[in-house]
């Protein structure tokens, strides 16, 4: 799903006139010359909206934040409590219209809008020039990496594709919610699993780690640089299945993608 941004709506008469909105940018602008930052983003944000201009994505995301602005299929539209903000102080007597701004030269890469914090761990979000793709990075110095989700499709997707992408969510979600059939190992020397129908056996052999799904014959030798990272046998086991079992992600895939949504429902967002 891909969010586009419409012009902004017409106001009531009582709201902010464009022209000046349109003065008062044009102020905060060269003001810019001498403060790196004169104005918040939710100031900018709902002068571009009366002057009839798209918000930025930091400036998008502080004015949710705010409860200023809802998102109406992908677009930014004035809540009651905006349009009252805009309406405080303004001006009734016609205004000279300012020659519409030309649009400013894209910036070379992504631009960080906002910060999202899952539990410890903080990512720095962007957006694409001229694009409504999103990027990630884990920090300052490291490469941005691009997000299928974007803005339309919700937080909770994007914290969600990140926890993903940043960690073994799938072999973490296998020794998490895998059973073991008996507290004791079997005479052969074997150690049983299951998770939610897909059953296997594990048993060491010397310095190897075997496996065997339900309903085969055939122990198969687990490699050793698919099991360098794990340190308990339970740890081991999970990541023999993940291993050995090729089509695994495929056949869990969604329920691993619902357990990372659950556990970025307690994202934080922060614009930057």
């Amino acid at each position: 799903m891909t969010e586009r941004i419409a012009p902004a709506p017409t106001f009531a008469e009582t709201a902010l006139p464009r022209a000046v909105a349109q003065r008062m940018l044009a102020l905060i602008d060269a003001l810019g010359e001498y403060d790196g930052r004169p104005a918040s983003h939710a100031l900018t944000g709902i002068l571009r909206l009366a002057a009839g201009q798209a918000p930025t994505l930091a400036e998008r995301t502080s004015l949710q934040i705010a409860g200023l602005i809802e998102l109406d299929h992908g677009h930014p539209v004035l809540t009651p409590e905006g349009q009252a903000v805009l309406a405080c102080e303004a001006e009734s007597q016609p205004q000279p219209m300012l020659p519409e701004p030309q649009p400013e030269e894209p910036a070379a890469g992504p631009a960080p809008f906002a910060r999202l914090k899952i539990g410890g761990a903080v990512y720095e979000i962007a957006g694409w020039p001229a694009s409504d793709a999103l990027a990630f990075r884990t920090e300052p110095t490291a490469d941005w990496c691009g997000l299928d989700a974007d803005l339309a499709a919700g937080w909770s997707e994007i914290a969600a594709e990140i926890l993903q992408r940043t960690r073994n969510a799938l072999e973490d979600y296998v020794r998490m919610h895998m059973i073991r059939r008996r507290e004791e190992e079997d005479p052969a020397g074997g150690n049983g699993f299951d998770l939610y129908g897909i059953g296997w056996e594990v048993r060491e052999a010397g310095a190897a780690l075997l496996l065997r799904l339900d309903g085969e014959a055939e122990w198969q030798t687990v490699p050793a640089p698919a099991l360098a990272h794990a340190a308990g046998f339970r740890e081991r086991a999970a990541a023999a299945l993940v291993a050995q079992v090729r089509d695994l992600r495929e056949r869990i895939g969604e329920d691993v993608h619902a357990w990372a949504k659950r556990l970025a429902a307690g994202a934080l967002v922060e614009p930057v």
